[in-house]
């Protein structure tokens, strides 16, 4: 048992260490071997059986934009490209994967409701008929009010502007027409984008973390975010964004606070 700890760190470690999925392969292997070797009586037991290991813990590289750089890049991006500029404002309103948004196809929005339906990718110049969770789902881009109106996104003209770029054909892509933007082009304009806009560089991507930490900093339900951007479970939403919960939470309480301070000296002022 020991040594096959040991041959485990030994592989995740240095310049050629292994990644978690290489080495589950191999550890799936090795398993198998060691259980014939039981069988052919050539070893007593299994060592495999006591090898405590497990993957490294994946982190979610979460940097959101602040509402001011959001503000920033939609101000230059129609300069860079007026369509591209109304992708990242569908993009950040119904937080999608990059693939996702590229993928979109007309027949895919629905203007009256608000909701674009997502239920493909574009990934290494492929056209795929699934998401990565391989689940479809509906997104909401013009999100509910909460009773209080606390997780409302600002007002970006997004339906105005999706009426301004229709197609007339429903398989045409949203953004790009006859086909979707390769992600070289996407990020060539991305780039672009962010530099005239004086913004610190992030990945497109972190435009869907923006979605998620803005709307949960804001009290929306966990479920509601999770059903919308399609993570896999809440848990795996909470996993990456849980200081944003935090935040709305501490919001809350402080306004909670405030509410009961001002009732007291109500309640006081009026007793007099």
């Amino acid at each position: 048992m020991d040594a096959v700890e040991a041959f485990i760190a030994t592989k995740r470690q240095g310049e050629g260490k292994l990644k978690d999925s290489s080495l589950r392969t191999g550890l799936l292997a090795l398993r198998l071997i060691l259980k014939r070797a039981v069988r052919r009586r050539l070893i007593p037991a299994n060592p495999m059986a006591e090898v405590e290991w497990k993957g490294a813990e994946r982190r979610e590289n979460v940097d959101p934009f602040t509402g001011h750089e959001l503000r920033a890049i939609f101000a230059v991006a129609d300069d860079v490209n007026w369509n591209f500029g109304t992708m990242l404002r569908l993009w950040v309103g119904c937080g999608a994967r990059a693939g996702e948004v590229s993928a979109l196809q007309w027949q895919d929005i629905d203007l009256h409701r608000g909701t674009v339906l997502i239920r493909r990718m574009f990934s290494h110049h492929r056209l795929l008929a699934w998401t990565k969770t391989g689940r479809e789902r509906v997104s909401n881009f013009l999100h509910p009010e909460s009773v209080d109106g606390d997780w409302r996104p600002v007002d970006m003209g997004l339906l105005a502007r999706l009426a301004n770029v229709q197609g007339v054909d429903p398989e045409a892509f949203l953004f790009s027409g006859s086909k979707p933007w390769s992600s070289m082009e996407v990020h060539r304009l991305w780039r672009r984008t962010l530099a005239k806009a004086q913004v610190r560089y992030r990945s497109p991507e972190q435009l869907r973390h923006t979605f998620a930490s803005t709307l949960l900093s804001r009290n929306a339900p966990l479920l509601y975010v999770q059903r919308q951007g399609g993570w896999k479970s809440a848990t795996v939403l909470l996993h990456a964004y849980a200081r944003w919960v935090e935040e709305a939470e501490t919001r809350e309480t402080a306004r909670d606070g405030l509410t009961l301070s001002r009732a007291a000296l109500n309640a006081r002022a009026t007793s007099h």
